[in-house]
């Protein structure tokens, strides 16, 4: 989302602020918000974890938190609102940034740029970043007893992993699910610090190709997932039909054989 918000409004201005569930904009006001951003030139775009990052000048960001089913993007036209709209900022030439979130999980809110380290104190460490580390990610476990998956999906231990993506790295590193971890060993802390590094990028860079406009956002089929969402099918390593149980309330994929 970034990448195209980057690609279609390099540099751009906000020239009204539009909100139509104001729930989301909670504990901030609605008119608060868009005071402060209302006529702010948007000096670039950046993401933290599964939050999007509009920064403006005069030192304010714009920060949209997708939760499940949010997403924000750019078009070229605000009098074509997407049916799920929830907030949407003009922009010159009539295009506008929209947040659109069709179970209203997400939210947005105006920080000053300089209070984001506090806002995200909670949050873990990038998993993309130069300074993650297999032994970082180990430590993070240390005093964690249950299994992997829902470890990974812990945003205070590594965030950016949801359900698809700690599924798929698992999976590249040969590791189940329901493993509890205590009992990984280092090769196998450092195998998944690689799986979910290289699933990361390559869900990026697949995401984005196979993205025909910039409010298309495809499911989880069209994103080459080894077992996420592929119940019954044959695993593409093994041809064990690839297995679904519940987990922590969520679905989870993998492969009896390939995944101990």
């Amino acid at each position: 989302m970034v990448r195209r918000l980057a690609e279609c409004a390099p540099a751009t201005r906000i020239r009204e602020v539009t909100i139509l569930r104001p729930s989301l904009i909670a504990p901030q006001s609605p008119d608060e918000l868009a005071a402060t951003v209302q006529g702010r030139k948007v000096v670039g775009y950046a993401r933290r974890a599964k939050n999007v990052l509009l920064h403006l000048d005069k030192g304010w960001t714009v920060r949209v938190q997708l939760g499940m089913t949010g997403h924000f993007f750019w078009i070229p036209d605000a009098r074509q609102l997407p049916r799920f709209t929830r907030v949407w900022f003009g922009l010159p030439g009539g295009a506008a940034f929209v947040f659109e979130d069709s179970r209203t999980f997400g939210n947005v809110h105006v920080h000053r740029t300089e209070e984001l380290p506090t806002v995200f104190a909670a949050y873990g460490p990038e998993p993309l970043d130069d300074g993650f580390t297999w032994q970082q990610l180990k430590a993070s476990a240390a005093r964690a007893k249950g299994p992997v998956k829902p470890f990974l999906l812990d945003q205070s231990k590594v965030v950016g992993l949801g359900n698809i993506w700690a599924a798929e790295s698992l999976f590249a590193a040969r590791i189940a699910p329901n493993r509890p971890l205590p009992g990984l060993s280092d090769p196998e802390w450092k195998a998944l610090h690689k799986a979910i590094r290289k699933t990361l990028a390559a869900a990026i860079d697949n995401a984005f190709r196979v993205t025909a406009s910039a409010e298309e956002f495809p499911e989880a089929d069209l994103l080459a997932c080894f077992v996420y969402g592929r119940t019954g099918d044959p695993c593409r390593r093994c041809q064990e039909p690839i297995a679904r149980f519940v987990q922590a309330g969520r679905s989870t994929f993998h492969c009896t054989r390939c995944q101990h």
